[in-house]
């Protein structure tokens, strides 16, 4: 079943919010002669199933009288709107995360023993999925590391990590790949920064709740994911976004600073050698 670019949904509905907040009918953007629109076509728009043409986007602003920092994060948004990216390999549940995620200005992350996707080496990432159906594995291994390639890009995102030290440990077997996840970790990345929460700091709060939270400036808004087994959850909702923030802020204080966090992956790494 195919997922609907969350990009589209999220266009629709802050469209909607504009026109109802300007008292505006469905109606009168229809019947618009500029746009020259069919019956129901913005209703389509809301509901995410048509994105806009630039000059529709413009002429529904003037409509509803969206003001111009409001129209440029319209603009943006339709942009990531109208992509068709997919990975025929991930998962449909997951793969609104993936669009969310490229589409994203600022990720934290936290997981007490999984290293995430866009930091993960070709072994790592071999020997976790490989724990699973080995159908496409290859394929579904190029997906998984071609999510890294954001952190290359011109102006990538700004990435928080915070791992447990058990995520040090959970590496592959084979020596060589466990060194070169764990390098991979400390690689120099200008707006990417990874902080260790060591064994000795005992139980903290959110140990158990991996969860990753997704800053999207063209939404002027964020989005934490919950992922489960079969699922995946998103929050939306300001209050409860505001609460992960908070927890992600205190994770962030309590581990070590990227400097210890470095000694303490270069620390394991001579172990291996």
């Amino acid at each position: 079943m195919a997922v609907p670019n969350p990009l589209r949904v999220e266009l629709g509905q802050r469209l909607r919010t504009y026109r109802e907040r300007a008292d505006v009918s469905l109606r009168r953007i229809d019947e618009d002669a500029q746009l020259g629109w069919y019956p129901g076509k913005m209703s389509k728009v809301e509901t995410g199933t048509r994105v806009p043409a630039t000059a529709e986007l413009h002429r529904i602003a003037d409509l509803c009288r969206v003001d111009q920092d409001e129209r440029a994060n319209l603009v943006a948004l339709a942009a990531g709107a109208r992509k068709r990216t997919r990975m025929p390999h991930v998962a449909d549940w997951a793969q609104s995360y993936v669009l969310l995620e490229q589409a994203a200005t600022a990720i934290d992350y936290h997981d007490a023993e999984l290293i995430p996707a866009i930091l993960q080496t070709e072994g790592y990432a071999r020997a976790l999925l490989g724990l699973g159906d080995a159908d496409h594995l290859d394929e579904r291994v190029a997906e998984r590391l071609s999510r890294g390639e954001l952190l290359d890009r011109p102006n990538p995102p700004r990435v928080r990590v915070v791992l447990g030290e058990a995520a040090l440990h959970r590496l592959p077997p084979e020596v060589h790949e466990a060194h070169g996840q764990l390098e991979n970790l400390i690689r120099p990345r200008p707006t990417a920064e990874v902080r260790i929460l060591p064994f000795e700091r005992g139980l903290y709060q959110m140990i158990g709740v991996g969860f990753t939270t997704l800053h999207l400036s063209a939404l002027a808004t964020s989005r934490v994911y919950l992922e489960g087994a079969t699922t995946a959850t998103y929050l939306h909702e300001p209050s409860e976004v505001a609460v992960y923030e908070a927890k992600f802020e205190k994770l962030w204080t309590l581990a070590a600073s990227a400097d210890e966090s470095a000694t303490i992956v270069r620390r394991l790494i001579q172990r291996l050698e």
